[in-house]
């Protein structure tokens, strides 16, 4: 399915139940990918990926791949909730 052509910027909100910090908020161009708003988010919430951890975002339960853009998830949304999941890195 293509994206459809958008001329507004998505609200993007992401939470970290685990962190000590309110939620990260930006508005975000439809094509902005995850990889993106992940970077963005690991700084506010002050952590790094390490060889015990990595960090991803979930939309609707679900883990999404970091060229995913924020437009192709919110659809005709102009609003997207993503939740920071610390994973424990397999090794």
């Amino acid at each position: 399915m293509a994206e459809t052509e958008r001329n507004e910027r998505i609200q993007v909100r992401v939470s970290f139940p685990i962190g000590k910090k309110g939620a990260y908020e930006a508005k975000a161009e439809p094509e902005t990918t995850v990889g993106v708003v992940l970077a963005d988010a690991i700084r506010h919430f002050e952590v790094q990926n390490d060889s015990q951890f990595t960090y991803v975002l979930a939309y609707d339960g679900l883990e999404r791949n970091d060229s995913t853009t924020i437009g192709s998830l919110a659809g005709e949304e102009d609003e997207i909730k993503f939740t920071l999941v610390k994973k424990i890195t397999q090794g």
